[in-house]
């Protein structure tokens, strides 16, 4: 495909999330989050692999089976966990691309087409560093989680990117850098600009307002996407309460995080509640239970939570005790 270059999709995806715990496995419908992603990802008409991108940690092997069961490739980066901009530039040197999507594992709204023309785009220009997508007359897109970028881009990114805040996104530097980057637009469908809402699932409330979306959808042709979605929210704009105060962590800012200890199962609710609501602030929570198996531990995990097997090199910026 691609007139001789070799287009490479890198999902990036980690378990290690503390506002969601292996939020990639959680399910929208009967599917896994990842499984949204990859599917979607297989009707490109330009991708020539698909590689999912993880770093080397032992919770993160689970992603070799993923990919063995979608017949996708999969990455393990040995460097810095942190490092998100070493691993991507490491996943495409290892892949030999010449053009770079980056797709966020936490996005199961992808809308194929529009990435599509993008590449079409950079497959046809060789001086441009990037494609995004066009803002019209003062409204931008839905979009989230997909750049596609020229190799040469990631490598010039990479050089540019000097401190670890800029390592540990997804090549921000090129927004900021915009004088050492060339790049092109292309304009969307109307309808991809008519809602303006977050689309990525980062928390137990972004999950709540996934869900919602895809019951309502699953029985209506072509199903849960993006189309469908936008259209959905026009006619029950209220859907997006649930989400709607979600804080998006800035580029500078330290996450917090919160360790909840809980002695008995007698305010798990209540924890459970708070858990919700700051994690919406932009909280990492975990949870230290004095049982650390049984129904306990199951219900704070399902409801999104991380449990602490040890206090080993963790550190949190306040406690909530059970008293």
């Amino acid at each position: 495909m691609g007139e001789g270059k070799r287009v490479v999709a890198f999902v990036v995806a980690r378990l290690g999330s503390s506002r969601l715990k292996a939020k990639h496995l959680r399910k929208i419908g009967n599917k896994r989050i990842i499984d949204h992603v990859l599917d979607t990802l297989k009707k490109s008409k330009f991708v020539d692999e698909i590689v999912i991108t993880t770093t080397a940690e032992g919770e993160n092997a689970v992603f070799e089976r993923i990919a063995n069961q979608h017949g996708v490739s999969v990455f393990f980066y040995d460097g810095d966990t942190e490092d998100v901009v070493g691993r991507l530039n490491t996943a495409a040197s290892r892949f030999k691309a010449d053009i770079c999507v980056l797709i966020s594992g936490d996005c199961p709204l992808i809308w194929v087409p529009t990435m599509d023309k993008r590449i079409r785009v950079l497959l046809s220009r060789d001086d441009l560093d990037f494609v995004g997508v066009c803002d019209k007359e003062g409204r931008k897109t839905i979009h989230e989680g997909v750049g596609v970028y020229s190799r040469r881009c990631w490598l010039k990114a990479d050089e540019l990117s000097d401190n670890r805040f800029l390592r540990m996104h997804q090549f921000p530097v090129v927004g900021l850098r915009k004088d050492m980057f060339r790049g092109e637009c292309v304009y969307d469908d109307d309808i991809f600009y008519a809602v303006n809402h977050r689309i990525s699932v980062d928390t137990p409330a972004d999950l709540e307002f996934m869900n919602r979306i895809y019951n309502e959808l699953e029985n209506e042709p072509g199903g849960f996407n993006l189309k469908n979605a936008v259209k959905l929210l026009l006619r029950k704009p209220e859907l997006m309460k649930i989400n709607a105060d979600v804080h998006q962590i800035g580029l500078f800012e330290e996450t917090k995080r919160a360790l909840f200890v809980l002695k008995s199962d007698r305010l798990v609710d209540e924890f459970l509640k708070l858990a919700y609501n700051l994690t919406k602030d932009g909280i990492g929570v975990r949870f230290l239970l004095k049982d650390q198996a049984g129904k306990l531990k199951r219900k704070v995990e399902q409801s999104g939570y991380g449990v602490l097997q040890g206090m080993d090199n963790v550190s949190f910026d306040f406690e909530i005790v059970e008293r």
